[in-house]
């Protein structure tokens, strides 16, 4: 399996070297309302802003996507857009259009719309979402996540935010947002700021440290989005000994007492508790996939009260 993956990942390698070359190549300077109506805005970031479009000529409602040229290195933009455009036949990836260009200002790439909006909005923060709803949306993320990682992908960036609502009952989800999103193998360097997210290997890197990129760091955040989702309230701030609730759940762990959950885990059920030991394993070696979560569909997840 290792070996399949290292071929795959020098393979899509190759690939995404080609295509960034080509799409640097073809790079054409228009404005976008030459071919858009802007209709308006849907999300904003510091490296840009994306906007619901309308297609002049077609009609079609799209995501354009606008990172600007002052935030945004050349050979960044270029990735995120190969490798968007590279998962998008994934049916839980967001699809990418073969529509790039750069402005004055700008560059851009359109995507289609998710106009249910994303998994964030439809969470109630004191009680999280409703549980049928949650496990029809996890076994999606999981799928994409495992696709990307059959691929020798890390998303590095899994987060509510970035999953998006094709419908409001969640019957069909789409991973979303590739900037972050580099190859397995290749080194990420320390981070001067944490999020609830990020796993425990990264958080504890020194300044001028790096990690070797792992799939297991998608399924950590994957683990705290699903606790989030179900409960309504991050598990902790940062996954560091200085946060009081992140050291009672290593401590947890390390006893191995399903039964014994710190005040905050026992919100969980008893068997949902062992898949979330399986996705939050302290050792990033022992992860499970983020597939794994299936075996634990048929059980509860909120502890009866």
């Amino acid at each position: 399996m290792a070996t399949h993956i290292k071929d795959m990942t020098e393979n899509i390698a190759k690939h995404l070297l080609n295509l960034v070359s080509q799409t640097s190549e073809n790079l054409r300077e228009m404005e976008v309302t030459d071919y858009f109506e802007l209709l308006q805005e849907l999300g904003a970031g510091s490296y840009g802003k994306v906007y619901m479009g309308k297609h002049k000529h077609s009609g079609q409602v799209v995501a354009v996507k606008m990172l600007r040229k002052e935030k945004t290195p050349a050979d960044n933009f270029l990735l995120e857009y190969c490798i968007s455009l590279t998962l998008s036949c994934h049916p839980h990836i967001i699809l990418t259009h073969e529509i790039v260009f750069h402005t004055s200002s700008d560059f851009v790439f359109v995507q289609e719309v998710a106009l249910a909006g994303n998994l964030q909005s439809i969470i109630n923060p004191k009680f999280g979402m409703q549980e049928d709803m949650l496990k029809r949306c996890a076994p999606q993320i999981a799928s994409a996540l495992e696709f990307m990682h059959s691929r020798g992908m890390v998303h590095r960036d899994i987060k509510l935010d970035n999953i998006l609502l094709m419908d409001a009952e969640c019957h069909l989800i789409k991973l979303a947002d590739f900037g972050l999103t580099r190859l397995q193998g290749t080194y990420t360097p320390s981070l001067s700021w944490y999020i609830p997210y990020t796993a425990p290997e990264l958080c504890r890197l020194r300044k001028g440290e790096q990690l070797l990129l792992h799939r297991s760091l998608d399924v950590w955040a994957f683990g705290v989005l699903v606790y989030t989702a179900l409960t309504g309230v991050f598990p902790w701030q940062g996954a560091l000994g200085s946060d009081h609730k992140y050291k009672e759940f290593s401590w947890w762990q390390v006893k191995r007492d399903l039964s014994k959950a710190p005040e905050k885990w026992k919100k969980i059920s008893l068997e949902a508790r062992g898949m979330f030991w399986e996705l939050l394993a302290l050792n990033a070696a022992q992860r499970c996939s983020a597939m794994d979560i299936q075996k634990y569909l048929h059980l509860p997840w909120k502890a009866e009260v």
